[in-house]
């Protein structure tokens, strides 16, 4: 562009008209940034040069300010640069503006511009940035955040060092390492899904490491922190995500509830009590009275902080199944058929949006727990560069396929933990604070440890899951997801299990702990011995086991070959061919049972093909099942056959290891080494038998 033509580009108002200098200096900032390859303005589409108002923005200690084709600069600037460096700066703004079309981060254009304006040498020599001084400016960048004074002095001591590339739209890779991302760029969209009841991972999808603000999903642990609300009021005002509204409860708000429901985030710089108005804000997820966001989550640890919340005041929160029904709902504006989805899976639905200070979406967030009568999933979605409300389209194909693969009737199990110890040594760990609420016991992060000293238990082991304990004489019921379950039960039963073989053993642990609450009616759980399925939970060592959900095909499978046979259990046992034999003799088993006299002991089986054994005293008898009597003896199954000596002795004989009955772990890991699939396993042991 020849000079002429960059003179009319340039347009200079009022007194600064007068300054040829300035008018100099800005024509050869543009031909600088022409040879570097810079869209420049031009005569019929030029950049205008004002004098700085003395009220307003640029009031101050500001020397100069760019709007699009727009440029205000002070005559007499504060500090030791000139008008020119200033000018300099904000043209720079203006060709990126028309050269990069926004890809740009906030950060990386101020860098840019201060380099080419030449107001770093008014730098040269200054010290290194102090660590805080370096963290405040990293926090800043990552939360989008405008920079003040004090973050262009340490980005200006950085750059002197580092230096920045002279190609159009380029970002110095030295310094985005080291001061990161901002979570406006952090990635497209992510999901998670997760066990209400165990905090475990069922799916993920995208980036799980990035922080960003949740936006007003912080209402709901804001909400699980008041000590006393009406729900159906409260509900109301979370579905319509109404801040002022929830800010008149703050009387109610209990801080250290607050701060143990949002534990697991370890990103925040709330004040503890907030120090005024707007410091109540950031409490429900909008920035802090200096600009920023005063917290910022992974998904997980949003995820984990949100479960606590909803567990913690399970009432306060079935409002926001009518969110998207009631007319001021935050999804009320959504397509009728993406609600639908959310009304079918009985849903609660809060939306979360971060925005920029000129108030633009930074990044969305929606979170999703189902079925509102009994909450048992719980997901959050995540999407770069729009509303909470506008991910539910991306999240509703995702939601309509957990709707099948996750049936809810398979989404749980009870075990009544039957270990003789004091609950109150049943511990949340150090880092996963415990919470109570009506007769229930969880941690934020979904663990206990249990020290335990039941015969045949282990000393200590894991659970993952939600204490029930109704009164102190009655058992504690852990309420937990099928798979955690699963796991479990197979590292007590059938560690050894690979292949289809164990594919087909863990749908049966699945079915049998999903449909096991006759096991012990009074609770409406399964047990944690033997005659439901051992149950040990995970040793304090054991990694989280990586394996895939239950196949949904084979649960099936189940329910008609159970319905085939009659069956409300699923036998198994470890099986095989071997003949056993042992013997006991009349006073061992006499101080066994507890009894003087033991005149018979004779096997029964019933009509639905259980075992059971009779034992005839003098005065009574009993009758007892076959699995809980040969565990008692420690006999390796239920025996075939059992004969006395002489009144000497008893001798019992079998074969095989276990009860006998449906499932042989020996058997169906040598069908899985001959090809046989899971089914077919499954078929073999179950079709037609009763």
């Amino acid at each position: 562009m020849r000079l002429f033509d960059l003179g009319a580009a340039l347009l200079f108002f009022g007194a600064l008209s007068q300054q040829l200098e300035l008018a100099q200096t800005g024509r050869d900032a543009l031909t600088e940034l022409a040879a570097h390859g810079y869209k420049l303005p031009s005569e019929d589409d030029p950049v205008r040069v004002f004098p700085a108002l003395t009220s307003g923005k640029f009031s101050g200690g500001h020397a100069g300010g760019w709007r699009p084709g727009s440029i205000y600069l002070r005559q007499q600037p504060q500090g030791g640069l000139s008008a020119s460096v200033y000018l300099r700066h904000e043209l720079f703004h203006e060709v990126t503006h028309r050269s990069c079309g926004g890809r740009l981060p906030g950060w990386a254009e101020e860098a840019a511009a201060m380099h080419f304006s030449g107001e770093l040498i008014g730098m040269l020599g200054a010290a290194a940035p102090a660590d805080n001084e370096l963290q405040s400016l990293k926090n800043h960048v990552q939360q989008g955040v405008e920079l003040d004074a004090k973050d262009r002095l340490v980005l200006g001591r950085l750059l002197e060092s580092s230096g920045w590339p002279s190609e159009p739209c380029a970002v110095s890779k030295a310094l985005s390492d080291l001061l990161g991302v901002a979570f406006d760029a952090s990635g497209d969209s992510a999901y998670l899904l997760i066990s209400l009841l165990s905090g475990r991972t069922l799916e993920s999808s995208g980036d799980q490491i990035s922080h960003a603000p949740p936006g007003s999903l912080l209402k709901i642990p804001y909400a699980a922190a008041l000590s006393q609300a009406n729900p159906q009021v409260l509900g109301a005002e979370l579905a319509a995500s109404d801040t002022d509204k929830l800010l008149k409860r703050h009387q109610y708000f209990q801080a250290e509830r607050y701060r143990l429901l949002l534990s697991p985030i370890k990103v925040q710089t709330l004040q503890y009590p907030p120090a005024n108005q707007q410091a109540w804000r950031a409490y429900l997820g909008e920035r802090s009275s200096i600009g920023n966001f005063a917290l910022q989550a992974s998904l997980p640890e949003l995820a984990l902080s949100m479960r606590a919340a909803l567990l913690s005041k399970p009432d306060y929160f079935q409002g926001l199944s009518q969110n998207g029904l009631a007319p001021d709902s935050t999804l009320a504006g959504q397509s009728q058929l993406n609600k639908k989805l959310l009304r079918q899976l009985q849903a609660m639905s809060k939306t979360g949006t971060a925005s920029s200070e000129n108030g633009q979406p930074l990044v969305g967030h929606l979170l999703v727990a189902w079925p509102v009568s009994h909450p048992v999933y719980l997901a959050i979605f995540r999407q770069r560069g729009v509303s909470g409300a506008t991910v539910l389209s991306q999240a509703s194909p995702v939601l309509k396929n957990w709707q099948q693969q996750y049936p809810l009737r398979f989404a749980a199990v009870r075990v009544s933990l039957l270990t003789p110890t004091e609950t109150s040594s049943w511990q949340a760990e150090a880092d996963c604070p415990e919470l109570q609420n009506q007769g229930s016991r969880f941690s934020v992060c979904g663990r206990f440890n249990i020290v335990s000293t039941a015969r045949g238990s282990r000393s200590e082991r894991v659970v993952r899951g939600i204490l029930h304990q109704a009164t102190e004489q009655r058992p504690t019921v852990l309420e937990t997801d099928v798979d955690s379950y699963v796991d479990a039960v197979l590292a007590a039963e059938a560690q050894t299990l690979s292949g289809s073989a164990r594919h087909a053993m863990r749908a049966v642990i699945a079915w049998n702990g999903s449909h096991g609450n006759h096991r012990h009616s009074d609770s409406e759980s399964l047990c944690d011995t033997t005659h439901c399925m051992v149950f040990l939970g995970a040793l304090p060592s054991d990694k989280p086991p990586h394996t895939s959900h239950i196949d949904r095909v084979l649960l099936q499978l189940l329910d008609t070959l159970a319905t085939e046979a009659r069956l409300n259990w699923l036998p198994f046992a470890n099986g095989g061919d071997q003949r056993w034999h042992q013997q006991l003799s009349v006073q061992d088993l006499q101080r066994v049972f507890a009894e003087n006299q033991i005149l018979d002991i004779r096997r029964e089986r019933r009509k639905d093909g259980e075992l059971f054994i009779r034992l005839l005293y003098p005065d009574n008898e009993e009758v007892i099942s076959c699995e809980i009597f040969r565990n008692t003896l420690k006999l390796p199954s239920c025996p075939d056959s059992v004969i006395t000596t002489d009144n000497q002795a008893w001798q019992f004989q079998g074969i095989g290891a276990g009860h006998g009955l449906g499932l042989s772990i020996v058997r169906a890991q040598a069908l899985a080494e001959t090809g046989r699939n899971a089914e077919q396993i499954l078929r073999d042991a179950y079709e037609q038998k009763r």
